[in-house]
């Protein structure tokens, strides 16, 4: 199993104030635990919680982290379930959050998850196993929803006439090899990447409901954060990006909390 590097560790390090070295603070996209390993590596007493939706992550976070005893717990759930997990931690306030959205590197590398149009594989695109797949959402789902989908989480072009396809052929989609053969079908060639690109990201989304959690994985963690606590994003998508501004403009706003930087902070190479 193959993980990302993570992205930004320095600035995320150096904004989360890790240096202080005391209190909780949680990663909740905990992924394959490169962000918490690197935050345990540079502490001693901070206790560190990590959550994720997968359960392919969380193993593997497990046994990178199995060196820092129980300075970090890992819990396989949705972080909007934060609350729940402080509570039985018995944990009432953290001094820094962090949430990296999107999707991770070995679920799309994944030759069983259904993300990539590069494989061919079970329509599943499902971040939990629990959880429906795409397969299934599709079935439940009519035309307009699917348009409106397309449009809205992939800005994907001709989306009515790719939206009616996947539509009126739903139930015989069972793999991201005739996912893709259907788009390609209904796109002009000079656009076939990037509105498979932009397809295979809309569905994900909708599926996973990443945009909702977003919004409500945002305020849940803002209420527990403690006096001076940081929360931190990672944002790759428009949609996770705005919600992100928005919510950050409006604590700033409000006067209930203050932005550590006015511009976004870009990644080097």
């Amino acid at each position: 199993m193959c993980f990302h590097q993570p992205v930004l560790l320095t600035e995320v390090t150096e904004l989360m104030n890790i240096a202080r070295d005391c209190g909780y603070y949680c990663d909740c996209t905990a992924g394959g635990g490169g962000h918490l390993e690197k935050f345990l590596q540079m502490t001693h007493r901070a206790q560190f919680i990590g959550i994720d939706w997968d359960p392919e992550a969380i193993a593997y976070a497990r046994q990178r982290l199995l060196c820092f005893g129980t300075r970090v717990s890992l819990f396989q759930d949705n972080y909007i379930q934060l609350d729940l997990i402080l509570d039985h931690l018995k944990i009432n306030e953290i001094n820094g959050v962090i949430f990296d959205f999107g999707v991770s590197f070995h679920q799309i590398a994944s030759d069983r998850r259904g993300f990539s149009f590069d494989r061919d594989c079970p329509l599943k695109m499902n971040m939990a196993p629990d959880n429906p797949s795409l397969s299934e959402c599709l079935e439940q789902a009519d035309k307009f929803e699917i348009m409106q989908v397309l449009k809205d989480y992939g800005d994907v072009r001709n989306y009515r006439r790719v939206g009616a396809e996947i539509f009126e052929h739903r139930k015989e989609l069972r793999s991201t090899g005739a996912l893709r053969d259907l788009v390609i079908k209904n796109t002009p060639k000079r656009y076939h990447i990037k509105n498979l690109r932009r397809v295979f990201q809309a569905l994900r989304i909708w599926v996973n409901k990443e945009l909702e959690n977003v919004e409500s994985g945002l305020i849940r963690a803002f209420a527990r954060l403690a006096p001076d606590g940081r929360l931190i994003t990672i944002a790759y998508h428009s949609g996770e990006d705005r919600i992100v501004k928005q919510q950050f403009r409006k604590w700033h706003q409000e006067g209930q909390g203050r932005q550590l930087n006015r511009k976004v902070i870009r990644p080097s190479a």
